[in-house]
């Protein structure tokens, strides 16, 4: 699909800029930034950081922000990161209450693909950590982390099953850690643990079954927050170039079945509205979606 760039935010021309590898100077960076409405009006919102919901408000705008190049190159940007990482940051790990039980999978992976992306090296290196030591990435497998709400919070990320969204999120941290840093032993053997899962899962469905693992996997939205779905774990799939593997297919055939007869696609939920700033309206053409899937697809 070919988009009017006239009437495209100019945070997503950055993107497809960057995806071009387009040569841009400082100057073009930054009045893409500085002129983008999605940029304006996540910066525009008030969050708080004496509740669990009001730093988790702060987590998703950055993550929101995180899916645009250079986001790290703002001021205000900048005061974000530091506050979320003030009050995030664990001796292992990123808990949303700055305590050992707060530390969730899903929002450690959040906080770490935050800081990966925003070139926080030193910041990174505790949430890729944890989730080695710590977050199973396999069934029936027992987890050593003594924060009790990685088990009981939110319906629990380790139990019989590791949490898909925590698992995936966590999986792309690894994933993005290893193209920008590189790898080790330790860290390559867990990603290959988390690619094996998502496969055995062919990405959307029960490990022995066609049944689709939760509604929303299967629902088209971006960017992510605390869910993920069939776009992101696809996303992961074409990083590490196994989208070509068999058990992809039918989760790539689902997505290019929601391709709308005016070539786009369109997003299909908002998750929290209070805590989330939309790129696309509901159920109507998304440019950003349309984008993501279109680079997913190419």
């Amino acid at each position: 699909m070919t988009i009017d760039e006239s009437n495209v935010d100019s945070a997503l021309l950055l993107k497809k800029y960057v995806r071009d590898k387009r040569m841009l100077d400082v100057s073009e960076i930054q009045k893409l930034l500085e002129n983008s409405e999605v940029i304006t009006k996540i910066l525009a919102e008030p969050y708080r950081t004496d509740t669990f919901t009001g730093l988790r408000k702060l987590e998703f705008l950055l993550i929101e922000l995180s899916e645009i190049p250079y986001f790290e190159r703002m001021e205000q940007v900048q005061t974000m990161l530091e506050t979320l990482h003030c009050y995030t940051n664990y001796a292992e790990g990123f808990s949303l209450t700055g305590k050992q039980s707060g530390v969730l999978a899903c929002h450690n992976a959040i906080c770490t693909l935050i800081f990966l992306r925003a070139g926080k090296k030193e910041w990174v290196e505790k949430g890729i950590q944890w989730i080695i030591s710590y977050f199973p990435f396999d069934k029936n497998i027992a987890s050593n982390w003594h924060g009790k709400d990685l088990f009981h919070r939110f319906g629990g990320c380790v139990g019989n099953s590791p949490c898909y969204d925590g698992l995936v999120k966590s999986v792309k941290a690894l994933s993005e850690y290893t193209a920008k840093y590189g790898d080790y032993p330790e860290l390559q053997i867990k990603l290959q643990q988390g690619l094996d899962y998502i496969l055995a899962h062919r990405v959307i469905f029960h490990q022995n079954s066609d049944e689709y693992l939760y509604d929303d996997l299967i629902t088209l939205f971006y960017p992510y927050p605390y869910r993920t779905n069939i776009i992101e774990a696809l996303g992961v799939m074409k990083t590490e170039d196994l989208l070509d593997r068999a058990e992809c297919q039918a989760a790539l055939d689902y997505l290019k079945e929601k391709h709308q007869d005016n070539g786009f696609w369109q997003s299909e939920k908002i998750f929290m509205k209070s805590s989330w700033i939309p790129f696309d309206p509901i159920k109507k053409p998304g440019a950003w979606i349309t984008d993501e899937i279109e680079w997913l697809l190419e």
